[in-house]
């Protein structure tokens, strides 16, 4: 009753209005986008491919809602990783929402985007597979600078999702590396993150690991994340991010 109350005066005195259409938001559901445009942002939905997790065109195999591989990761065969989620395209306003936790310290907006992760993982992962979430490590002077990791924030929203696994930070960045989305190829993106991180000790020798992150865009840095796992003699690892960043924002073929 007096959080009704609360929540009304704090309407009238302090009123919130959403980033996309400017529409009065009513609620602290969210805190920065109305109903209406949070569910409007496209969602990875099924078919997708089961390795990148892009999602294929709906009209493939005349509806079909099996997920399987797409042409360029069945080309693809060595990779460090076994599969790549994403619970929504980077796009509209869960690409905002990501940009606002990032880079203007929204820290409010993990729990919308991991709300939006968790209802994917409930659906299409086995969640009890896992012993471990590890979010993908800022390098010390960059964390420090931002005061906190996003990938870190949105993995302890997931916790609840997973029964069977634990946060754990072995995963490090060893050295700094420039913001990928600043570079202009993938082969800058790799260059930039080849050798940048490192796991201490062997907690996660033999265990099945969910590496988290905000967006998967060419990969390289969950790649370099993922080698450095196996590596340090993890079983398993897969990868959770909120968004995919798909060229046009369409789907893959």
């Amino acid at each position: 009753m007096f959080h009704g109350w609360a929540l009304a005066l704090k309407n009238i005195f302090l009123p919130l209005f959403c980033k996309q259409c400017g529409s009065r938001l009513l609620t602290e559901e969210n805190g920065f986008f109305c109903p209406t445009c949070w569910e409007l942002s496209p969602r990875v939905e099924r078919p997708f491919c089961v390795v990148c997790g892009r999602p294929h065109p709906g009209a493939v195999g005349l509806g079909t809602r099996s997920n399987f591989a797409c042409a360029e990761c069945r080309d693809r065969k060595q990779r460090p990783y076994g599969r790549i989620y994403g619970a929504a395209v980077y796009d509209g306003t869960v690409a905002d929402a990501i940009k606002l936790l990032k880079f203007l310290d929204r820290e409010r907006l993990a729990r919308p985007l991991g709300d939006l992760m968790g209802e994917f993982a409930r659906r299409e992962l086995d969640c009890e597979a896992y012993d471990y979430l590890v979010p993908v490590p800022l390098h010390r002077v960059r964390e420090r600078e931002r005061g906190f990791n996003q990938s870190r924030l949105l993995a302890t929203e997931l916790l609840p999702v997973f029964p069977n696994a634990r946060l754990d930070e072995s995963l490090w960045r060893i050295r700094p590396t420039r913001v990928q989305s600043r570079a202009s190829s993938s082969q800058e993106r790799r260059a930039n993150v080849v050798g940048a991180f490192a796991v201490r000790g062997d907690r996660l020798t033999g265990g099945r690991v969910l590496l988290v992150d905000d967006v998967v865009t060419t990969g390289e840095t969950i790649s370099e994340c993922a080698s450095a796992l196996k590596r340090a003699g993890v079983a398993q690892v897969d990868v959770l991010a909120t968004a995919l960043a798909i060229p046009g924002g369409g789907v893959v073929r």
